[in-house]
């Protein structure tokens, strides 16, 4: 009985040793406010990317395709003529497709016959602005079937972000010390920052005037655009 009662003796010795440690090591928890900053920072587009591209339908894919890369050049040689540079301009898209009901109608007798489409399209960037209309008109002009995609953008975004960062921040902390002062206690140190995915908003319009026919007159409004930023930070309490 004795040696069970000193063998129960160093068992408990042995646990309290184990369990001091775990004990010293938890964590002291710190009393923080953590708030959500909004910021926002605007600036005016100083590039403009668009896409313009040609189309031709033939009964022979041949003919098509030569009258496509014809008229894809013309459209080159114009974008070309009224200052974008060559190293601006991209294809983005080849296409040659069949399409057995685009000829004459069926009669019922026999097989439709067949017509070809070939479509070739470029992406242009445009490094100023102003000569956005000019560029519309000439690709008009040259025998552009299709434009689309024009949108406007700032080269250097990443001053546009800084700015916004420093206003979500600010914002951030004003909050903060409103909520500090609601509870009756001060403001501490900036115990973490997290960055919320932010966004890139547009704000420009792209509007044709009078594209009856060849050419017309295009007219544009690049606006503003604006990058937003969203940051969660924790600020600690000092009581």
């Amino acid at each position: 009985m004795k040696k069970l009662t000193i063998i129960l003796a160093l068992l408990v010795i042995v646990l309290s040793m184990i369990a001091l440690p775990t004990l010293a090591q938890a964590p002291t928890q710190t009393d923080t406010i953590t708030v959500t900053g909004f910021g926002s920072a605007s600036g005016a587009p100083d590039i403009a990317n668009l896409e313009v591209g040609v189309e031709s339908i033939e009964s022979d894919p041949s003919t098509a395709y030569s009258n496509t890369n014809a008229l894809i050049d013309d459209v080159i040689n114009a974008l070309t003529d009224v200052g974008v540079e060559v190293q601006d301009i991209r294809t983005v898209g080849l296409n040659v497709y069949q399409d057995r009901y685009g000829g004459p109608a069926f009669s019922g007798e026999g097989q439709p016959e067949p017509v070809y489409f070939v479509s070739n399209n470029v992406r242009v960037t445009v490094r100023d602005i102003d000569n956005v209309p000019a560029v519309l008109d000439a690709t008009i002009n040259a025998g552009a079937t299709n434009v689309y995609g024009l949108n406007f953008a700032i080269q250097d975004e990443a001053t546009l972000a800084s700015s916004a960062r420093a206003n979500a921040l600010e914002d951030a902390r004003a909050k903060a010390m409103e909520l500090a002062e609601l509870a009756g206690v001060e403001l501490g140190d900036i115990v973490s920052i997290y960055e919320l995915q932010g966004g890139f908003d547009p704000y420009n319009q792209f509007a044709l005037d009078g594209f009856g026919g060849r050419g017309g007159g295009a007219v544009i409004e690049p606006g503003q655009l604006s990058v937003n930023v969203q940051l969660q930070i924790t600020f600690q309490i000092n009581r």
